[in-house]
């Protein structure tokens, strides 16, 4: 009865007063507009949620709101009003750029990516030209992260159709061109544009980009000046304006001083190490878009080889000839891949004596099976990743090998999730028959964050592997590895769950104290970069661009060193590692650098090791290594048998037009002495992963662990170098095996190869 009623007194109401409802939602949802337009976001929303309390249903309203949402950004509150428009409308596409919007704000690229291609099967022709524009934005522009760049080409050229003048998409339309390499073409589309926008700052900048990067440098330099002109300040385009007179000689003496950047030295005297770029000449210079790598003797006959993955061009497998040269022999070992991938890494999985190799994929670029390839040892290898049930398909980023349950069997930890995905990370138990067993779950370590790099490193030396992790805009992890096969997640007690742009991580003894310090890099914004370099230290504001340096205080806590350490400037280290370049018996840091972007070109740094618990940045000093690029998956070993540690650095970019070549650095060495430390496990795994070696000489103390993977999921040879400075005898090498097998020698001679078996003597 009572519901008859209120039909009736609906059905009673009159004409006027729906008209007067509808007259005051348009009211609403206009008055909402205006104030979005000039940036008064609380009289929009409020105007917008008085609309949508009047009229529940409209669409627009809602889209409105979440964009106002997004700019706060409250993209919780976004997310949700754009689920409910979706279910209001599902067939229109504004409310799902909106979302694909929020989500890559967010880090989710993979949730992203779907809901434009549900955009594109709802309608793809009768997308109107704005929403095209935010299509092609997200397909190839967006946080540099899976880009479609032909996908959003074709998405800009059709705005061009409906509208030749339309400014944005031609501009768009460059930035597509440039990453895809077509820099002449790039440079035509925004020197189109300048004569008619002469204030439009971005179009000159990118046009004198695209002619630095076709090395055309007569040409780059005017357009760059001009840049300047419109915005004096801008940093990025003093850099490229300096890296196009670098290439030219120098800046000239008259020179106006608004176009000049000066950037701060230290100095550090006589280099510690000097190095020569000799990639080209061995051939090991790989053109690709910078992977990971990895250091190895694959075939057992006493020289190292390396491995360099693959994005835009096949994987290679150098082979040490032991005349200081290599040769690529991908093909005849099997490994000539080219599904792409990021990290690599060396390992006797199987205990067989021979090194096997494990691929992560696709990382940026989404999900992607990874691979395992057994080493048959006749010098070829076997994908099995299918037989060994290996094969998380996440989207693998970073990734260790490590014995976390002391069992004699190599597991593996891979680093998921890192374009928003929430693929949880894997913890691959080894069953010791050649087939593994994800037991995350089960360990505590199935994490879903945005997680990037990963390391095992024993930091409170009670004999179990623990383990880090970077997670790329969300809080880092530190998990205590129990003992029982389980993990504890101790990263606030610690002091390690630092939240910033993380990338790679590992663990190192940098202060000589004999346990585990903790490092990891960030991606600074280019910006930050560039002023760090004139100021010689970031300011207070972009602290949170700069590595992070922890101390071990020996007690389960870490403290952050970074500014204390000397480490203040900010970087784009999308790769880093360490090593004792000097053999001054103190581990030196390299940081491989770059972005996404096709004008952040940055040199990558060498931080030398004072002693003192300070670092130097010496990068100038080499002269070599000031080179601009894109750094990514560096790993040091001594290639050349002479004692010290020499660098390969890939390089490349995100990008196919962002391709360059990977650099070999041969250390020149010095006088200091050395000992490499190679073991041999028996009851432990093979390759000795996680074991402790301590080494005494004079003064010195070094401390150092057999590592299964750092810095890009990247491996540096597996023996241990020791630089010992002028110390002619090492009084004492202290092995502990993962087993609890504990070995001690005592007055051993310098500068050799030191071959340490599990349990036998020397």
């Amino acid at each position: 009865m009572e519901m008859r009623v209120f039909l009736l007194l609906l059905i009673a109401v009159p004409v006027w007063a729906l008209t007067s409802d509808q007259e005051e939602v348009k009211g609403h949802y206009q008055r909402g507009v205006e104030s979005m337009d000039q940036s008064q976001h609380k009289q929009a929303i409020q105007a917008f949620l008085r609309c949508l309390e009047l009229d529940a249903s409209h669409y627009d309203a809602r889209v409105r709101l979440a964009e106002i949402y997004l700019r706060q950004p409250m993209l919780g509150r976004a997310a949700d009003v754009l689920h409910q428009a979706i279910e209001i409308e599902p067939d229109r596409v504004e409310a799902r750029l909106v979302l694909a919007e929020v989500l890559a704000t967010e880090g989710r690229f993979f949730d992203s990516r779907q809901e434009i291609q549900q955009v594109l099967l709802t309608d793809p022709d009768g997308i109107p030209a704005d929403a095209r524009m935010k299509v092609g934005y997200l397909l190839g522009i967006a946080g540099g992260m899976l880009p479609n760049l032909e996908e959003a080409k074709r998405q800009f050229e059709k705005v061009l159709e409906m509208n030749p003048d339309h400014v944005g998409a031609s501009f768009q339309l460059g930035i597509v061109e440039l990453r895809l390499g077509q820099f002449s073409e790039a440079a035509e589309r925004f020197a189109s544009i300048t004569p008619h926008y002469p204030q439009h700052f971005e179009a000159q900048y990118q046009l004198g980009v695209a002619h630095l990067r076709s090395q055309d440098y007569r040409k780059a330099i005017p357009a760059l000046k001009e840049a300047l002109k419109i915005r004096p300040g801008s940093l990025e385009a003093k850099w490229a304006l300096k890296l196009a007179y670098d290439r030219k000689g120098g800046y000239p003496e008259d020179l106006e001083e608004r176009y000049r950047l000066r950037l701060f030295h230290e100095d550090f005297g006589v280099p510690p190490s000097l190095f020569t770029d000799i990639a080209s000449r061995v051939g090991v210079a790989k053109v690709d878009g910078g992977r990971g790598s990895a250091w190895g003797d694959y075939d057992n006959d006493e020289d190292l080889d390396i491995f360099a993955l693959g994005h835009y061009a096949p994987q290679a497998l150098y082979r040490n000839n032991g005349d200081g040269t290599f040769t690529d022999v991908a093909v005849q070992a099997g490994l000539a891949d080219m599904p792409g991938g990021f990290a690599s890494l060396f390992a006797d999985y199987d205990n067989d004596g021979d090194l096997d190799l494990y691929v992560t994929r696709d990382g940026w670029f989404g999900k992607k099976p990874n691979s395992l390839y057994r080493n048959n040892g006749d010098g070829t290898f076997d994908d099995v990743t299918a037989s060994a049930g290996a094969g998380d398909s996440g989207s693998g980023f970073g990734a260790a090998w490590g014995d976390y349950n002391n069992d004699g069997a190599l597991d593996l930890y891979i680093a998921n999730g890192v374009v928003g995905d929430a693929s949880p990370n894997v913890l691959y138990h080894n069953n010791g028959d050649g087939s593994f067993t994800n037991v995350a779950v089960q360990a505590g370590v199935a994490d879903t964050r945005s997680a990037i790099g990963t390391a095992f490193g024993d930091y409170d030396k009670d004999g179990y592997l623990d383990l880090y992790v970077v997670n790329h805009t969300e809080s880092n992890v530190l998990y205590h590895n129990n003992g029982d096969g389980t993990f504890t997640d101790v990263s606030e007690r610690a002091g390690v769950a630092s939240r910033r742009k993380g990338f790679v991580t590992f663990f190192l003894d940098y202060d000589n104290d004999a346990d585990l310090d903790l490092f990891f890099s960030s991606m600074a914004d280019f910006t930050d970069y560039i002023q760090s370099q004139i100021d010689g230290e970031t300011g207070p504001d972009a602290y949170y661009s700069t590595p992070v340096l922890y101390r071990n205080n020996g007690d389960g806590t870490f403290t952050d060193v970074t500014i204390q350490a000397g480490l203040n400037k900010a970087f784009g280290s999308m790769g880093a590692n360490f090593g004792d370049i000097d053999q001054d018996g103190y581990q030196d840091l390299y940081l491989a650098n770059g972005g996404p972007e096709m004008g952040r070109l940055e040199p990558d740094a060498l931080y030398h090791n004072n002693g003192d618990g300070t670092f130097t940045d010496v990068t100038a000093s080499t002269a070599v290594i000031e080179q601009v690029g894109k750094g990514h998956g560096v790993t040091l070993a001594d290639y050349d048998s002479d004692g010290d540690l020499d660098i390969y650095v890939p390089v490349g970019g995100a990008f196919i037009g962002d391709q360059w070549v990977n650099r070999l650095y041969r250390n020149e060495g010095n006088s200091n002495t050395w000992l490499v430390v190679k073991t041999v496990g028996t009851r432990s795994n093979r390759d000795g992963i996680g074991a402790a070696v301590t080494v005494r000489a004079g003064a010195l103390l070094l401390y150092a662990e057999v590592s299964g993977g750092c810095g890009f999921g990247s491996t540096n040879s597996l023996p241990l170098e020791f630089g010992l400075g002028s110390n002619k005898r090492v009084d004492l090498l202290e092995i502990r095996w993962p087993s609890g097998v504990v070995q001690q020698f005592e007055n051993l001679q310098v500068n050799q190869v030191l071959t340490v078996t599990e349990g036998e003597e020397l």
